[in-house]
Formats: structure tokens, sequence, C-alpha cells
């Protein structure tokens, strides 16, 4: 299992959702599954954080 986390500070989280879908897009031939997508928010800082295989 693989792990990659992207992180905004400030605004309303709407860029990190678009981060992960590029990371996704860009990445696709070498990702066999996703595994999950996690986002928290805590006191404006969003983390996303993408398991794959």
């Amino acid at each position: 299992m693989k792990h990659v986390s992207f992180l905004e500070m400030g605004g309303d989280g709407s860029t990190i959702e678009e981060k992960v879908n590029k990371w996704i897009m860009e990445n696709e031939e070498s990702i066999l599954e996703i595994i999950d997508i996690e986002y928290i928010e805590n006191n404006g800082m969003y983390v996303a954080t993408i398991t794959y295989e």
C-alpha cells in the first residue's frame, strides 16, 4: 500500500479536491487500485490522503 497526501491552508478546501483529481489523472497508469481517499479539515487546514496500490 502507498499513500500520498495534499495540504491546503485557508480557503474553503475546494482546491484540494482538484489537486486529488489531477494527481489521480496524471498517475492513473501506475495505480492498480485506489483503496481510500480521506479528507480532513481542522481549523482551516485541509488534508487529503489517497491510499492506493
